[in-house]
């Protein structure tokens, strides 16, 4: 009896991994196929060969499209099964469009887990994370280095790794491989802010002590920089005062801070047109203390600085319709592309 016992013990172990290999090759051959953006981090494992670990953007996905699925607090549970919906992004790419705890009955979807903030690196936060069991890539051995200097670390072009992933009918993803953005970014700090008291709030427009003394700008000067990383030319559009730019809170941002400059409407035009050859940059100085930039707080213009401390931003390039017949549309760059965190006293994330 317990041979027999045994050997139906082995029997159904084996039955399950014939299982899980059979569904993983029935997502890899007939799954939806879709690209995600995300940045990679710590290229070793020394016990399980090289690996990149991931950061999808899904991963927090955006305040102003997501259905909160709990609300941060003692009753919340990790590890609670959510549906996250995509919606298309330009340049093949999909991003969240909604987070529910049932399953759609249609459209692209992923199925993930919640995680707190200390899982994924950010102590001390209360929001709450997705993962997918997509975030590990494991690549040739030697190899996880070179990923790394592809994409770039803080003060240099980044080049976003956009993934390539098979989704099957439960919302469950599988890697299929990879390939590198046609456009990278670079966020680089011009000028910050001067240091003001210990708990000593900015107070937006300030009087100076003396009629002769200049205030000192309360938000920092940025340069974001994109640069053509393809092998063929590549045009950005970019109308107005750089309404193809916003300025954006990070999810890690608890308030919702709209721009008080409204670029709606702004038409563009054939000037607006960058044509980037191979390797060629377009690059843009930002002073957020310029009335362009200011964000409204309580239905008013204010600047970056003055809210409050820890508010983090990002610079995001938004491709505008493109401009007809001045351009060919396989050479438009068209989706998003966000830089490094930052914060109003200038540093970055």
């Amino acid at each position: 009896m317990s041979r027999r016992l045994v050997a139906l013990v082995v029997l159904a172990q084996l039955l399950v991994l014939a299982w899980m290999a059979g569904e993983r090759e029935w997502i890899l051959r007939t799954g939806k196929v879709i690209f995600l953006r995300t940045a990679p981090v710590d290229p070793r494992d020394l016990f399980r060969g090289d690996f990149v670990r991931l950061q999808y953007e899904i991963n927090s996905p955006r305040a102003e499209t997501s259905e909160p699925v709990a609300t941060p607090d003692a009753n919340s549970k990790r590890h609670e099964v959510v549906y996250t919906r995509l919606k298309p992004a330009g340049e093949g790419l999909y991003e969240a469009d909604g987070v529910s705890s049932t399953q759609p009955d249609d459209g692209v979807f992923l199925r993930g887990r919640t995680e707190n903030s200390w899982r994924m690196g950010w102590r001390g936060n209360a929001h709450y994370f997705v993962t997918y069991g997509i975030e590990q890539l494991f690549v040739e051995q030697g190899s996880g280095q070179a990923i790394e200097d592809r994409r770039g670390t803080r003060g240099q072009m980044q080049v976003p790794m956009e993934v390539e992933v098979a989704i099957g009918a439960s919302g469950k993803a599988l890697i299929r491989g990879y390939r590198w953005s046609r456009l990278g970014v670079k966020l680089e700090i011009l000028r910050r802010p001067a240091p003001r008291g210990r708990n000593v709030p900015p107070v937006q427009g300030a009087a100076p002590e003396a009629a002769s003394i200049t205030p000192a700008p309360l938000s920092p000067k940025l340069r974001l920089t994109l640069a053509n990383t393809s092998s063929e030319p590549l045009a950005l559009i970019d109308p107005g005062e750089h309404c193809a730019l916003h300025l954006v809170p990070t999810v890690m941002t608890k308030a919702a801070y709209p721009a008080a400059y409204d670029c709606a409407g702004v038409p563009a035009t054939a000037d607006d047109v960058k044509t980037l050859a191979p390797g060629a940059t377009y690059a843009v100085d930002i002073d957020l203390s310029e009335p362009r930039w200011h964000l409204l707080a309580g239905g008013k213009p204010v600047e970056a600085g003055t809210l409050p401390p820890g508010t983090q931003f990002r610079l995001e390039y938004r491709a505008p319709a493109p401009v007809a017949d001045r351009v060919a549309p396989t050479t438009v760059w068209n989706g998003r592309l966000a830089s490094q965190a930052f914060n109003a006293q200038g540093m970055i994330d």
